[in-house]
């Protein structure tokens, strides 16, 4: 039973986690929302290399809101980007403009490295800025 539990909480975990890490084009899931750029960064390829000796020194890269099976040039770039949004907009997420193999949908945990010779990282910091409710919400009467 133990072992079972175990095994679905493992599962969920590294399933919420990659579903979360390749949401990553910073668009609103609400209805009106506008996306608001409220920063933007451009990470050369030494930039990122030292940011994955940082982190596998600190124990890996991998988080619940990264990648969380692979651990590759473009987790270890989305994780900086989103790291970098996070600490200039709490709430912000990054928004990955250039290079384009960096967002190719099917290549891009292959397609995708950093190193001599190979473009900056770049992008935008976006947050979900949310409509203005028209009419208030009534919340029901308690009862006594």
């Amino acid at each position: 039973m133990r072992t079972t539990l175990k095994t679905l909480v493992l599962a969920a975990a590294l399933a919420c986690g990659s579903a979360a890490a390749h949401n990553t084009d910073g668009t609103c899931g609400v209805e009106g929302a506008q996306m608001v750029v409220v920063g933007s960064f451009k990470f050369t390829s030494r930039e990122l290399i030292a940011y994955a000796e940082q982190s596998q020194a600190g124990g890996g890269v991998c988080t619940p809101k990264s990648c969380g099976i692979v651990d590759d040039h473009w987790s270890v770039a989305t994780k900086r980007a989103f790291d970098y949004c996070e600490q200039i907009m709490p709430g912000s997420v990054a928004q990955v403009t250039s290079p384009a193999s960096y967002n190719d949908p099917l290549l891009h945990h292959t397609a995708y490295s950093f190193g001599p010779g190979q473009p900056d990282l770049q992008g935008v910091c976006v947050i979900c800025k949310l409509p203005p409710r028209s009419t208030p919400i009534k919340l029901p009467a308690r009862s006594p």
